[in-house]
């Protein structure tokens, strides 16, 4: 080995040491940062060979991955195929398996190694990979061409028959086609045998504290030898300190060059469950041969009782937001400042239960929700698709390819209660009925510990007079988008559908279409006021949406925004951000000054809507704090203050266990 390969494989061993405290072979290496990059408006690329690594490209534009093509000024709205190339360096530890590992390209990614192709991804939001062990060299040319083209047979992607009186309507879908590779690439090393696939499942007992743990993974075995999975050691720990479990392991020993599947059992008992206000994480470290990898996972139990949904045994109807992915020069890369401030700003005001996108989330997302406390309702794909889509076994597979990559990327997050089918197709159809049960049958033979559900804007129509005609009647709970008349639209879901809780997954106005602020607050205020003579079967509502977003579809506003969100697409607030964290605490305050010196503030937790218990908020009346350590739906308590030197403070606010200002009073 020469001195050059020497100091590549030291930066592999490196890096597999830093990812991770786990001392294995499995490690990643960024290719972020710079590439170069070139348009390809009359698709020219391929018949030209841009793929090939001798091809000159000092006169493509330099960018930097992750990257968003459509928000660049010298690309801005494009739509086609455009070429990404970077050359890096790599070294192959002896006997490993070297794999390009993308967290998202939009939509089609078409990917070269060498001048080798790779293959084909389809799927603008879901994470792919190729084995590019054999492909792979010390000097390495890698090639993508992502085209963010849409049709009647991508998804998103335009209907095949338009029902609306403007025909271009249904040509296109109501968010931006970002194009680019939007998320992060790695080159990944995994050794011979490796662990895939590793989903971690839990049953807790609330009555007794414990829980049953249960672990699948499948084992890639491309060593020369036979591997038991008794040798699996697996160990898991809470806050950094190690929980005493012994696990049961199966046998079925897993033979050179084949794919084997190891499962583990375990009972923990007193368990830390994870939840709005505590949301405990547990960690399992898994080690297989030479191949170690960490899972974080919660334990909590999500169940349908009659007309509620729980968490852990507690009844709860809660607030949420839909977020469309898109920031002003960021189109759909997310970037950390972004979401951390958008998050921050949900939770603060009691969005806590959300079908937050109409496509797969990053895992950064979910990261924070599983964090901090958020559940979270994933869907994939199906966006108004037509019944002669729904019905095409092609529109199918494609579907199921995707969604199988979002639920095997997810499936740990405890904050994902719920699968969704799709939003707003014909939902009263033979084929769309046919769709519900298909999918609903597919999700549940990759995961049946969650939820299903999807997004109806058929079901409390008035043409929908019996729980047959709709497909609703296939799910755990009702979903439907709802934008007036929300009363009688939720007595007629009751009606159709009496066993099941209802979910506004989406409700709102837009603030172009209104007078000021002030008619958008009033509609807020009316909805609420609906919202609450349901509460008994009412699981939640969500504001369409959070935040403005881009689009081309009609009726846009021409400054190319759709203006639905509580906060502007420079993440200003709106008047309606304010009233919504008032209608949507979980609790009420009051305040007054005694005439004798003192201050007396009461916490009512709402005992409608929203529902939910508060575990060890916090008071903050001026220097002073508070703490309730447990306020029930409809419970009220009361405190007593003394006013401090300088006088009377001006504001008292509950706060979450988190830190989140969830409710303030002005006593100026």
């Amino acid at each position: 080995m020469n001195i050059a390969s020497f100091f590549r494989f030291f930066r592999w061993v490196l890096l597999g040491c830093l990812a991770s405290t786990l001392h294995a072979q499995r490690s990643q290496e960024s290719l972020g940062g710079e590439w170069r990059f070139a348009l390809d408006p009359v698709g020219a690329g391929i018949e030209q060979g841009w793929f090939q690594p001798a091809l000159p490209v000092d006169k493509w534009d330099k960018v930097t991955v992750p990257h968003c093509y459509s928000v660049d000024r010298r690309y801005h709205e494009f739509t086609g195929p455009a070429w990404y190339r970077k050359t890096f360096t790599a070294q192959r530890p002896e006997g490993a398996r070297m794999f390009l590992h993308f967290d998202a390209v939009f939509y089609t990614a078409r990917v070269w190694l060498n001048g080798i192709e790779l293959g084909v991804h389809e799927g603008g939001y879901t994470p792919f990979e190729f084995d590019v062990t054999d492909a792979l060299q010390e000097e390495n040319c890698l090639v993508v061409r992502a085209d963010n083209s849409w049709s009647r047979t991508t998804l998103p992607g335009a209907k095949t028959k338009v029902d609306y009186q403007s025909l271009n309507y249904g040509q296109m879908y109501p968010w931006m086609n970002y194009g680019g590779i939007t998320r992060a690439v790695f080159l990944v090393c995994r050794p011979a045998l490796s662990l895939d696939k590793v989903k971690v499942e839990t049953v807790p007992d609330l009555a007794t504290r414990s829980a049953a743990l249960k672990i699948s993974a499948v084992v890639k075995n491309r060593s020369a030898d036979s591997w038991d999975p008794r040798e699996l050691k697996l160990t898991v720990s809470c806050g950094g300190k190690r929980v005493p479990i012994s696990f049961r392991i199966s046998d079925d020993v897993v033979a050179p060059g084949a794919d084997g599947r190891v499962q583990a059992e375990a009972n923990m008992t007193n368990v830390q469950l994870w939840s709005l206000d505590h949301p405990v994480l547990y960690r399992l470290e898994a080690h297989a041969a030479s191949d170690a990898l960490a899972i974080d996972f919660g334990v909590r139990k999500i169940e349908i009782r009659g007309t509620r949904f729980c968490l852990n045994g507690e009844a709860l109807s809660l607030g949420g937001a839909n977020r469309p992915l898109d920031a002003p020069g960021y189109g759909s890369m997310d970037p950390p400042e972004i979401l951390e401030r958008d998050l921050r700003l949900m939770k603060a005001a009691g969005m806590e239960l959300s079908r937050i996108d109409h496509y797969p989330v990053s895992t950064e997302l979910l990261d924070w929700a599983d964090a901090h406390g958020m559940l979270i309702i994933a869907e994939a794909g199906n966006w108004q698709m037509t019944p002669a889509q729904m019905s095409d076994p092609m529109m199918r597979r494609k579907y199921q390819s995707q969604a199988r990559e979002m639920i095997e990327r997810d499936w740990n997050h405890p904050s994902v209660i719920a699968w969704s089918l799709g939003n707003e197709f014909p939902s009263q159809t033979e084929e769309g009925q046919a769709w519900v049960r298909d999918m609903r049958d597919f999700t549940r033979s990759l995961d049946d510990t969650r939820l299903i559900s999807f997004a109806s804007n058929i079901a409390a129509r008035p043409s929908i007079t019996r729980a047959e005609d709709e497909a609703s009647q296939y799910v755990d709970f009702v979903s439907a988008n709802i934008y007036e008349n929300h009363l009688a639209a939720l007595q007629r879901l009751h009606a159709l559908f009496p066993g099941k809780p209802v979910y506004v997954s989406e409700f709102g106005i837009r603030a172009d279409t209104v007078a000021d602020e002030g008619e958008r607050v009033a509609y807020l205020r009316r909805a609420m006021a609906d919202f609450r003579q349901c509460a008994d079967w009412l699981m939640g509502a969500s504001i369409w949406t959070f935040n403005d977003y881009a689009s081309i579809f009609p009726g846009s506003n021409p400054n190319g925004y759709r203006p639905w969100g509580l906060v502007t697409p420079e993440r200003a607030l709106r008047g309606m951000y304010r009233a919504w964290q008032e209608e949507f605490s979980p609790a009420i305050l009051a305040a007054k000054r005694h005439a004798a010196g003192g201050l007396e503030v009461t916490v009512v937790a709402r005992e409608d809507f929203p529902l939910r218990p508060l575990h060890d908020y916090r008071l903050r009346v001026g220097a002073e704090v508070f703490t309730i350590e447990t306020l029930s739906p409809g419970e009220t308590r009361t405190f007593q203050a003394a006013p401090a030197s300088e006088g009377f403070p001006t504001k008292v606010t509950l706060e979450s266990p988190g830190g989140f200002p969830v409710m303030s009073v002005d006593l100026k």
